[in-house]
Order: structure tokens, then C-alpha cells, then sequence
């Protein structure tokens, strides 16, 4: 974790629980991080100590890439403040709960409660991409990301994210063969 993070851990530590329904029959127990997806209300300090953090990260670990990736709902949000910050253009991935687009231009993404499409347009063989985002559980997502944008023929340099739960990010690491940084783990 990297200095000065008090904001940050304050939201991961007094974090509500909630309970989502997936479908009719199944309940998921979700954490309701102020900086993640589901996540509404961030205080100005919270914001600014995520945004300099993930900044400072990239700059040192990720010193070249052509632009920011992120994903809706949670990852859009800090992919276009790091971006800003970095002088960077940005990429993001939108969400439908539908499936209009052609095979290259969207995947299915399934997580715990739910499941979706995202999109993907814009992108160029030989691209040079940094995935920003802001949690790694099972890393469902970042799996799903990755693979397609290499069959775009994308190249991910990197991917950063605010919070890794638990050890599933190591695998990852091996197996996308691309480094994970993370401001903080649970």
C-alpha cells in the first residue's frame, strides 16, 4: 500500500454489506465500497487521494502505454481522473444489457449477481493499453477484458487497480503474464 491512504482505508475499513439478488432464487452478499461500482457518495479528499495515488503508481510502474483502458461501472470513473492526471487519452468500456453488437465489438461479462455485455469499439491492432480498475475479486472482468483485447490484437502493458481481494490477482499475474498493481488489499 502506499503512503498517505487514509482516506482509502477508512472506506475499505467502514464499508456497508448489502445484499443484492441475482436472480429469483439467489441472494449475493456485495461490499459497498464508496469508490467502487455500486459506490455513490466520495468525498472530495477520498477522490483526491485515490486520483494522486493511482497516478503515482502508473507513473513509476507503467511508464509506457499509449492510453487508459477502463470498464463501466466501476473503472470509468478513475481511468478518466488517472487519464486527465497522466495527459492521457482513455478508452472505456460500456456496458449493455444487451447484446447489439457484432462478436468483436462486445463480450459477455457474468460476475456474482449479475451479468451484462461490454463493448468494445475504438480499438487498433498494435495498441498499447493500461487497464485501470477499481477492484480485483475473481477477477472475472480483467480475465474477460484481457482476452479480448488481445484477440483485437491490443497489447495490455498493465493493469492498476484501487483494491485486490484476497490472493486471486497472483494467478492472474501468471496467467495473463501482465503485472497487477494496487493501492490496496484486502
Amino acid at each position: 500500500m502506499l503512503e498517505k491512504q487514509n482516506h482509502l482505508c477508512a472506506a475499505i475499513e467502514t464499508a456497508q454489506i448489502v445484499t443484492i439478488k441475482k436472480n429469483d432464487e439467489e441472494d449475493y452478499s456485495f461490499k459497498l465500497y464508496a469508490f467502487g461500482e455500486r459506490g455513490t457518495f466520495i468525498d472530495p479528499e477520498l477522490i483526491a487521494e485515490i486520483t494522486e495515488n493511482l497516478s503515482k503508481n502508473i507513473t513509476k510502474y507503467f511508464p509506457s502505454f499509449d492510453y487508459v483502458v477502463s470498464p463501466e461501472p466501476g473503472g470509468h470513473t478513475w481511468g478518466m481522473l488517472t487519464a486527465y492526471r497522466l495527459h492521457k487519452p482513455i478508452n472505456i468500456l460500456r456496458l449493455s444489457t444487451q447484446d447489439n453488437q457484432t462478436a468483436a465489438d462486445s463480450i459477455k461479462r457474468e460476475t456474482a449477481y449479475n451479468e451484462n455485455y461490454i463493448n468494445f469499439a475504438g480499438f487498433k491492432r498494435g495498441d498499447k493499453v493500461l487497464l485501470v480498475d477499481d477492484v480485483i475479486s475473481s477477477g472475472g472482468t480483467i480475465y474477460a477484458i484481457v482476452q479480448q483485447l488481445r484477440t483485437l490484437g491490443v497489447e495490455v502493458t498493465g493493469i492498476q487497480v484501487i483494491l485486490v481481494k484476497g490472493e486471486n490477482y497472483k494467478t492472474m499475474k501468471i496467467d495473463l503474464a501482465v503485472p497487477i498493481r494496487y493501492l490496496a488489499k484486502i
